[in-house]
């Protein structure tokens, strides 16, 4: 019989996933699996439960959200050993290019059925990242829904946050080196996607693979609130390219963004403090095993 290691975030979601815990554990009980829960109570710790648990247990199962499987990504990633997701977290982004369910007993069910596939991940400054990076106003709401409570969640809570913020962000210059060229562009902003959603389903990344050895960049030149407004439609149903005056999209293996202004970034959804001006992301091909819906 598989033994699996779950690895629980209680504060994911604002504190939402406490009682999806329980379902989860009941979900496996009920099930007859053999099983192991244990709570994170602080950042960085899920990294360090993956690596003392590797080498007794089948797979290893993250319960939360996207930051959550982001914790685990340092002890898994080049292991080979398969890392299952439950979603019950706010964004649960990385699941939508894996058809895992969002439905924590058929999230459950995909665990146990054991399909796997080798997906890449990214990187940025050193830090790993399984569905994606912002930077600029992507970035800002993220940190805007963070500070506006938990009353909503998921895409409601990021749609709220993105209308708080209209008018209020600047867009910022910065240099952009990718596939062997630089380019100086102010940018409203630009994101890297190795999924195709953030914030709980905006598609800023649409065409993205996670197993094509490539990031795909999205770049949003500045644009006022009406126009903003007028195009964002295109983001919730994956034509953000139609917009074509004012977005950029490019594929690339590694990119450099440095600015001489602070620049807020998220990285899979948290909020990520860089040393300087100088951003460093490319892609680790082929660098985890995860376990996944049927038709991913």
């Amino acid at each position: 019989m598989k033994t699996y290691k779950l690895i629980a975030n209680p504060a994911a979601g604002g504190g939402w996933s406490r009682e999806a815990i329980l379902r989860v554990v009941d979900a496996f009980k009920t099930r007859g699996a053999a099983f192991d829960l244990e709570l994170t109570t602080g950042p960085n710790q899920a990294s360090e439960i993956v690596r003392r648990s590797l080498a007794r247990f089948d797979a290893v199962v993250a319960v939360g959200g996207d930051g959550t499987v982001n914790e685990v990504l340092p002890g898994m990633v080049g292991t080979g050993k398969p890392l299952g997701i439950i979603p019950t977290g706010s964004g649960n982004d990385l699941v939508k290019s894996l058809d895992i369910p969002k439905n924590v007993e058929k999230a459950v069910d995909t665990v146990l059925e054991g399909r796997t596939r080798v997906i890449d991940v990214g990187r940025i400054n050193g830090r790993y990242f399984a569905n994606g990076v912002g930077i600029g106003f992507d970035a800002a709401v993220n940190r805007e829904a963070y500070t506006t409570g938990r009353s909503r969640r998921g895409f409601w809570l990021y749609l709220y946050a993105l209308v708080r913020l209209l008018g209020r962000f600047q867009p910022v210059p910065v240099a952009i080196t990718m596939n062997g060229e630089t380019a100086m562009q102010e940018i409203l902003l630009l994101t890297v996607g190795n999924g195709t959603t953030v914030g709980g389903g905006f598609m800023l990344t649409p065409r993205a693979r996670v197993d094509d050895g490539l990031l795909d960049v999205t770049i949003v030149g500045p644009l006022s609130v009406p126009t903003l407004l007028w195009h964002l439609p295109k983001v919730f149903f994956g034509t953000i390219e139609r917009a074509k005056r004012y977005v950029r999209l490019e594929r690339a293996t590694r990119l450099v963004v440095e600015s001489s202004s602070p620049l807020p970034v998220h990285v899979d959804g948290e909020i990520f403090e860089a040393d300087g001006g100088r951003l460093e992301i490319e892609c680790v091909p082929g660098a985890l095993s995860v376990i996944c819906g049927a038709t991913s």
